[in-house]
Parts: C-alpha cells; structure tokens; sequence
C-alpha cells in the first residue's frame, strides 16, 4: 500500500532533515541509512577466504587425530571384552568338565589319510553362547564338509578384533576366507585369536637348559608327545597340572588378519577359520616382533592395536601385552609347569 495522504507531508520532512544529518530514508518503513552505503553486503576477500580455509585445516588437524584415537580406543576396548567372554568360555568349560578343552583334537588316528582336526575355538561353542551353531556341527565330519559349511561359514563375534585392518590376501574384511582356488573350505568364519599351546619347542628352559619341548602349554596337541601317532587328542591338561600358577599362565593371543598359511606359493592350511584344528600355536617370537605375512604364516603375536596385542592368561584376566615385552618372558608365561622366576609385573 502507499503512504497515506496524510503521512506524506511527514514522509518528506524526515527525508529533508535525514539528507541535513548525511542519512538518507528508505521506502515507507522509515528506516535510516548511510547516504551513498551500499545496499548489498559485499563478498569476502580472497584473504579472507585464505584464513578462514587455514582455520579450518587447523581445526581438522587436530580432531581427525582425537577422533581416531577415540575410536581406536574403542575398538580396543571391545577386542578386550572379546578376549574377557573367550575367558569365561575356557573357565566354564573347564569347571564343567574338570579340565581344559584341547587345543587341537583329530578325528581318527593321526596317520589316517581320512582323518581331520578340530580346535580349541570350535568346542567351545556352547560355552560363549553359541547353541544352535554348536547343534548344527556334525562333529563325525570335517569342518569343510557341505553338510559342515552352513556353520563354520559363520563369523563368530567374539572371535573377530574389531581393530582388524589388515587382512591376509585369502580373507575377505568381514573375516571369511576366499579365493581358495578349489581346495574345500571356501568362505569358512575367521578367527583373530590364538591358542598357545606352550614356548617354542626349542627354547631352553632358563635354570635347567634343558629345550621346553612340543606342548608345554595349556591349549595344546598331539604333536611331539610320546606315542603321537596313536593319540586322537593330548592327555588332559587339568587346572592342577598349571603349576606356574593361573594369572602366571597364559593361554589364548591375538593374531589378528589371518587366513592361511602359504608355503611355497600354495596355501598349506586354513589355520584363520575357528574351526580349524591348526589355530593353536608354541609361542616363539615377541609382541608384534614378525611383520606381516610372516606374523600370519608363522603364527605370532599379532594386532593392529598401536603399542601392542592382548593375551588372555588362565585366571581369566586380560593383559594388554607391550611391543617392548622382552620375548624370553612371553616364552615363561606360555609354560604351564616350568617354575620359571617370572617378574611380578610381567603381566599388567
């Protein structure tokens, strides 16, 4: 609407001293302005736009890093908690059935073309909860049997360290593995942590020097122990033949990525799927000390945690074992009965 007839005459008296004072007045809203100020807000200055895009880079160097760390925190959180409920399984099997699940069980005589093995990580299904996988398991068949498939083809959560980023070329980033090139086994769950089945074979044992020898540890298997060709699964391992004492002991480790062992330029075993027979181990190498493939065909501790991995010791309590940890006392921890002078921090 135009002004009114009678505000006219006001109109023009404010516009005649507003131009007196240097303003000038807009339109019927009566609002003042700098006389000859520019009506539109002007752009910014090419300086301008540069401080504000290094403001920016700034900020963004600082939180990327905060915030990576914050998640791997997480991550590393829950890969703890992974190896916790793997602890609680080994603890209720073995208050359950008075000793310790065996790291490595063949199905038949060791020397029988047609007979296969299992681990530690697949008889301990019902343990961590996983009822109707373990019910769907035909235990009289090998884990890469198509009647077997359905299951061991599934990942398992526990099983599987959050943290995981590099991966073995025969598994894929959600921890099956592939591209097996016909051999049976293709898209079998993975598994991120290991059993220890003692200190490397050859080590010397530090009062008596005398070598350690094949299954010194908790999780163990057939072979190297007397009459290993007759032995379906170790002799028991008993919580009273852990001597060294159960926070002293350790029984399960990271190894994370892997999927399988390659020799010579053919894959040897599936050792990555949990329920492979081979995902046991003797411990030789310390934290992170072999660089990948190595760490995975060798069976090292191993993780993408920065600084270190986690290692699971008989109490059931969780220790986050440093890069620096001197590898002759990760050795100490794998036996089971050495006596060994072990340092009262050795585990934190």
């Amino acid at each position: 609407m135009g002004l009114r007839r009678g505000n006219w005459a006001g109109f023009r008296r404010a516009r005649m001293q507003g131009a007196a004072l240097g303003l000038s007045v807009d339109g019927p809203t009566m609002r003042p302005r700098l006389a000859g100020a520019a009506t539109r807000r002007g752009a910014f200055t090419l300086v301008e736009l540069l401080v504000v895009i290094a403001i920016i880079g700034i900020l963004l160097a600082i939180l990327i890093p905060a915030v990576q760390a914050a998640r791997e925190t997480s991550r590393r959180t829950q890969c703890q908690n992974n190896v916790k409920q793997i602890g609680v399984g080994l603890a209720t099997f073995e208050a359950a059935k008075k000793r310790w699940p065996p790291g490595k069980k063949w199905s038949g005589l060791p020397n029988n073309p047609t007979s296969f093995t299992m681990a530690w990580s697949s008889f301990l299904l019902d343990e961590i909860e996983e009822h109707a996988l373990n019910a769907a398991i035909n235990y009289k068949k090998p884990f890469t049997d198509p009647e077997n498939l359905p299951a061991t083809t599934k990942t398992i959560a526990i099983y599987l360290c959050p943290s995981t980023a590099d991966v073995e070329e025969h598994r894929s980033p959600d921890g099956h593995l592939l591209n097996l090139g016909g051999i049976p086994g293709e898209g079998l769950g993975c598994i991120d942590y290991l059993g220890i089945s003692g200190p490397d074979k050859d080590t010397k044992h530090p009062v008596t020097k005398q070598v350690y020898g094949r299954q010194r540890g908790v999780l163990i298997g057939t072979k190297g122990l007397p009459l290993a060709e007759e032995l379906i699964e170790p002799i028991p391992v008993t919580t009273a033949k852990i001597t060294d004492g159960l926070s002293h002991t350790i029984c399960v480790t990271e190894c994370t990525g892997r999927g399988v062992s390659v020799k010579k330029g053919k894959i040897d075993s599936l050792h990555g799927a949990w329920a492979s027979g081979n995902n046991v181990t003797h411990i030789d190498e310390g934290v992170n000390a072999k660089k990948v493939p190595k760490a995975w065909y060798d069976e090292r501790i191993h993780s993408d945690h920065p600084g270190g991995a986690h290692v699971l010791a008989c109490d059931g309590s969780v220790h986050f074992m440093s890069d620096d940890t001197d590898k002759q006392i990760i050795r100490w921890l794998a036996s089971r009965d050495g006596g060994e002078d072990i340092p009262a921090d050795a585990l934190q």
